[in-house]
């Protein structure tokens, strides 16, 4: 059951499992923000490493935090939206365990819906790489040739703002500041598949536009090599999803964005699938090629 609300504007939620390696650096980007009235929400999904007693230790510390052990495993689609359905303030903000943020970044972001109603979600630039203790080096709020590689902003139209999307096909914007009640509506899916958060941005989309900030405010760490099909494999995909990258998400498309937009971005779906396709094309062959090699793992 949801608290009453707490007096705080913003819902951060953290869904983990066996953080350890990530949490304390994570955590303290949180604590350590500019804008400090928030709740904390940390979902553990039956971790089996040390992520209850670091979670534990920093609960005693800050009455901001709100920490949840789950008894058993529920997967990871599952937990995110836990911490979701828990919150009760005005905006929320996904806090994805191995991402970093800029002292910032609530700050820069809520004063950005607080002052366009039309804005449903806000962001700052994001940056990806393999480094866990990652420095923000900005020297002024504004870059020049400023370009969108991982986050866009969407204006006007759900029809212009949908093609954007779909062109663009990527979704760090989950990992934005959202209107609560917004995203609440927008997530329809019980399971995870390829692109199913861009499917949450498309629907987001319907009720507001998405805001960019021209400053580098959330930092991602990726792994220097990653495969789709290790990903989906972890998320507990089917097979037949896997095979068929992009289906799934072009059918959701065609039930959810309406059909008359379905068939103007006909094309899109067409690039889409195939490059899909592509992908685990090359995959397969770079995991038969590991096996006959006996390089361990397959990807």
């Amino acid at each position: 059951m949801n608290q009453k609300n707490n007096g705080h504007k913003i819902s951060i939620g953290m869904p983990v499992y066996n953080g350890q390696r990530f949490l304390k650096e994570r955590l303290n980007s949180i604590l350590n923000q500019t804008y400090s009235n928030f709740e904390l929400i940390i979902s553990d999904n039956a971790s089996t490493d040390l992520t209850p007693k670091i979670c534990q230790e920093y609960t005693l510390k800050d009455k901001r935090i709100r920490y949840v052990r789950q008894d058993n495993n529920m997967g990871p689609l599952w937990n995110f939206k836990f911490v979701l359905k828990q919150s009760v303030n005005e905006y929320f903000v996904w806090a994805a365990i191995d991402d970093q943020w800029h002292p910032e970044f609530l700050q820069k972001n809520i004063d950005i819906l607080e002052k366009n109603e039309n804005v449903v979600c806000s962001i700052g630039d994001v940056t990806y790489s393999d480094v866990i203790n990652y420095e923000f080096k900005i020297n002024n709020d504004t870059q020049k040739n400023f370009e969108y590689r991982y986050v866009k902003p969407a204006y006007g139209t759900y029809e212009s703002k949908v093609r954007t999307y779909l062109k663009f096909f990527q979704a760090s914007m989950i990992y934005g500041l959202y209107r609560r009640e917004k995203l609440q509506k927008s997530i329809t899916m019980n399971n995870i598949f390829a692109a199913s958060d861009l499917a949450i941005i498309l629907n987001v989309l319907k009720y507001g536009d998405l805001h960019v900030i021209n400053k580098n405010l959330l930092h991602r760490y990726s792994k220097s090599s990653h495969s789709i099909i290790e990903i989906m494999h972890k998320f507990n995909v089917n097979l037949i999803d896997i095979i068929f990258l992009e289906l799934h998400f072009t059918i959701w498309c065609l039930k959810n964005i309406g059909f008359k937009n379905f068939i103007k971005n006909f094309d899109l779906f067409l690039k889409i699938n195939l490059r899909g396709e592509l992908v685990i094309l090359f995959e397969t062959i770079r995991i038969i090629k590991r096996v006959i090699f006996r390089q361990g793992m397959f990807w």
